[in-house]
């Protein structure tokens, strides 16, 4: 049997279509080369080859020969699946996105869970067949299928998500592969088409997806507007004080910042402020008393950005909108009953994105809260909302492109816009960032919603799963937020293990990278965590592995030097190797061990031995063989080496070192530099154009001599 690329690029489709016309219902599955007639559709299969060997677009396109109404669109193919994996990736940002399979499966939420949660609202449980057989996966948007043994791939990205939500449909045991569009509702006059186009692309190995990334972000961003977006720091009211949030809380957390100057960027103030879900600028005056306008201008006077949480289409039950306006919300299919689209604060309904007055209302907020109130970050959440049905001629998937689209246009770049709850695809080219999790917790995981699959459950463990799995998006389609991070000691059952690995992973894979602690609370040894993040490491990932189930390895480069990772995120403990060079060759790896536990040092050899306890990371940097590299490793940072400007040896015996300009808790940062031989003179060194006295001599093994050079702050 062909590999999956060529067998997708040359093997014949089967399409399985529905649809309804002169008010009656059709069925059909038909085989289709090129083409092929199904009723009152015509169907084309075409082909274009971009790049010989490793990229073409594949393009399904169906003709009404007469008015009709669609149901469901589907084109399978055979493939050989033996020894795949493939990408589940999630229907929106909070749905688990990781690789699976031929002995995973992926169910629905069961019955009585939703009925009594309504979690089922926030994924697409209630529109998407949902097998729960083993070996049937699918994913949303895009995916790979990665072969096991030769780690090569095949991406498919959808090209056409205007039109609807694209799923792709792996079915490990009988070797098909689907593309699925969920289309129902979607109208078509005589005469008129539906495309559906997707570019798919062949890799040697996983690493190959971050230049596959960057050329399927073309399409959607084709200026490479929102490519490389500035990393960004900051605290969020949410994770600390949720909707109990008052003006007094932020301002002492505002005041911890000021008393402790971290520079970060971004200060944002989450749900709370609000009266009612969807009474956007109805403040509580009560925990707000003196209104958002001079919120954010204690934040712009601290030298920060004020960042505000709205969520533009969803409406609390107990909103003046439903008592005034209920005709700007949708309504259940062939109803005049209020539509629920979610759980949250006991329930919300959705407003509709077309009504004409509906749209006045949203633009009023948003003026009111840019121009007026001053905000430049906007935290926009629950997206979903809006596209609950479809109607009017539009699918589901069509409408949240819509939505989208209106968020662009209300706000006319006055802002940046940080997308939540929203399917990914739908904001690829329209948002400076966007949330690659669900929601982080100060708390591994929550059992019970696990066991019931729910994919969109609030969990650390989640969320650290689903930016793992989707780490080559970020910094090509938009900046990416992992969540926060928790680093505090009170009101978080996180243990020193789990805060590291939560606080390594986002800062590594995130481009915009919040916390909701009061840093007036923290220890020293908390402070020394949080201070060795500044600045904020700006790291390319080179590609991520699985190490064994929930663990993984992650390579990546900052300032121009190599670094790796590892990670367990299982609840069992894992024992793995340090690898050799890409030549083959051993190398040293730095370790600055996890400053909660210990604050020790150490170079180890490749194929060393590590020990990973359940939820712990482990981060190395690579030390060069190049003799002329001083620099072996430091204390200062997360990411050593990040702290330093620059490090040189002018002349003999002579080295200077430039920091660069950042506030710190740590006391000490010990930087460790190399030394030709065991018979080599300590020599002087300068720091900052400052000499320093500090500096001892250390013979570690017969291959590595050096001086430590320890700075204390004032």
């Amino acid at each position: 049997m062909m590999n999956v690329y060529d067998s997708i690029l040359t093997a014949p489709s089967t399409a399985q279509l529905k649809y309804i016309a002169n008010n009656k219902h059709f069925n059909f599955t038909v085989p289709i080369v090129t083409e092929a007639s199904a009723g009152a559709l015509s169907l084309q299969r075409v082909t274009h080859i971009i790049k010989e060997q490793d990229h073409f677009e594949l393009e399904y396109i169906a003709t009404a020969q007469e008015e009709l109404l669609l149901q469901s669109l589907e084109f399978e193919v055979k493939v050989n699946l033996e020894d795949h994996v493939m990408l589940g990736e999630g229907f929106q940002c909070w749905s688990t996105t990781k690789e699976m399979g031929k002995h995973n499966r992926l169910s629905a939420i069961p019955k009585a869970v939703s009925w009594i949660t309504k979690f089922n609202l926030q994924g697409d449980y209630d529109f998407f067949n949902y097998s729960g057989k083993q070996g049937h996966l699918h994913a949303t948007g895009y995916t790979y299928l990665r072969h096991i043994p030769s780690r090569k791939i095949v991406f498919i990205g959808s090209v056409s998500e205007h039109s609807g939500y694209s799923y792709y449909k792996a079915n490990f045991n009988d070797h098909t592969f689907s593309f699925y569009k969920d289309i129902e509702g979607k109208s078509l006059k005589k005469g008129q088409e539906l495309r559906l186009k997707f570019s798919v692309f062949q890799g040697k190995e996983t690493s190959d997806l971050t230049e596959i990334w960057s050329r399927y972000a073309t399409y959607y961003d084709p200026q490479h507007a929102f490519r490389n977006p500035d990393h960004l720091t900051g605290w969020s009211s949410w994770y600390n004080f949720y909707e109990r949030v008052t003006e007094a809380d932020v301002l002492a957390s505002l005041k911890a910042f000021e008393q402790h100057p971290y520079p970060i960027d971004v200060f944002q103030i989450d749900d709370g402020y609000q009266v009612q879900i969807g009474d956007w600028l109805d403040v509580d005056k009560n925990k707000f008393p003196r209104g958002m306008k001079a919120l954010a201008d204690d934040i712009i006077q601290q030298g920060k950005m004020p960042g505000i949480w709205i969520a533009p289409y969803a409406v609390g039950f107990n909103s003046k909108i439903v008592e005034e306006h209920p005709d700007w919300l949708l309504k259940y299919p062939n109803s005049n009953q209020l539509l629920v689209a979610g759980p949250n604060w006991g329930g919300f309904y959705a407003l509709d994105i077309y009504n004409p007055e509906a749209k006045v209302y949203l633009e009023q907020v948003f003026d009111e809260v840019l121009d007026t109130w001053g905000f430049k970050l906007l935290k926009l959440d629950f997206l979903f909302a809006a596209a609950m049905v479809p109607r009017l001629g539009k699918s589901r998937g069509e409408i949240m492109w819509d939505a989208t689209d209106l968020i662009v246009k209300l706000t006319r770049k006055r802002a940046l816009i940080l997308g939540s709850g929203v399917p990914l695809p739908s904001t690829w080219g329209k948002f400076e960032y966007n949330r690659m999790s669900s929601d982080a917790s100060p708390w591994w995981d929550h059992t019970v919603l696990k066991l019931a699959n729910v994919r969109e459950r609030v969990s650390t463990l989640n969320a650290l799963t689903s930016t793992l799995n989707r780490w080559p998006m970020g910094s090509r389609m938009f900046g990416g937020d992992p969540d926060v991070f928790f680093i505090r000691s009170d009101n978080n059952k996180l243990n020193v293990e789990e805060k590291h690995t939560l606080l390594i992973v986002n800062i590594i894979l995130g481009q915009l990278t919040l916390m909701s602690d009061n840093v007036n609370l923290y220890s020293e040894f908390e402070h020394r965590l949080y201070g060795s993040i500044f600045p904020k490491p700006e790291a390319q990932v080179k590609d991520i592995q699985s190490i064994g189930i929930e663990a993984y390895k992650v390579e990546y480069t900052c300032n121009r030097r190599k670094y790796l990772f590892l990670t367990n995120l299982s609840p069992l403990p894992l024992t793995t190797q340090l690898p050799l060079d890409y030549n083959g060759k051993y190398i040293y790896y730095f370790e600055h061990s996890n400053v909660l536990v210990q604050s020790k040092v150490d170079w180890l050899k490749s194929q060393s031995t590590i020990f990973l306890k359940p939820h712990e990371t482990r981060a190395f940097m690579k030390v060069t063989d190049d003799k002329q590299d001083l620099y072996i490793g430091s204390t200062g940072h997360i990411v050593p080496g990040t702290e330093i400007d620059t490090l040189s040896s002018n002349k003999k015996d002579m080295i200077h070192i430039t920091l660069k300009k950042r506030y710190t808790k740590i006391k000490e940062n010990k930087i460790y530099i190399r030394l030709n031989s065991s018979e080599s003179v300590i020599p002087t060194v300068y720091v900052n154009n400052k000499l320093i006295s500090n500096v001892k001599k250390y013979i570690w093994n017969e291959d590595i001599t050096f001086i430590k050079v320890t700075l204390h702050t004032v």
